[in-house]
């Protein structure tokens, strides 16, 4: 079957412009790049982490800033996650920090 123009009507249902020949539809795993990436997940659980014990105001906020940055870059699920447990690292580290500074010198 033909268009006005003569030619076929199965270019319609392609993936490719009929007026300039680009694209029109995205490849399937060029969308799913964003999602690869576990590097900022892992820094950011391993910073979490260490603000229990160790200067919670800096880690805190550093995994807090990586929680960000895996909620804008990765998994929006995943970052905020992320931030929660950064923001309770950061209070509950500070605390233990206060307990034991608190009690060295008794």
């Amino acid at each position: 079957m033909n268009h006005s123009q003569g030619g076929p009507f199965e270019m319609a249902a392609s993936n490719v412009c009929q007026n300039c020949g680009s694209l029109t539809i995205q490849h399937e795993g060029h969308g799913s790049l964003k999602k690869l990436g576990i590097v900022y997940p892992i820094v950011g659980w391993a910073f979490f982490l260490i603000s229990l014990v160790f200067i919670p105001l800096l880690f805190g906020a550093i995994a807090f800033c990586i929680g960000l940055l895996t909620y804008f870059e990765r998994s929006k699920f995943h970052g905020s996650i992320l931030m929660f447990f950064a923001a309770v690292g950061l209070i509950f580290g500070s605390l233990v920090s206060f307990m034991v500074a608190g009690t060295m010198f008794l």
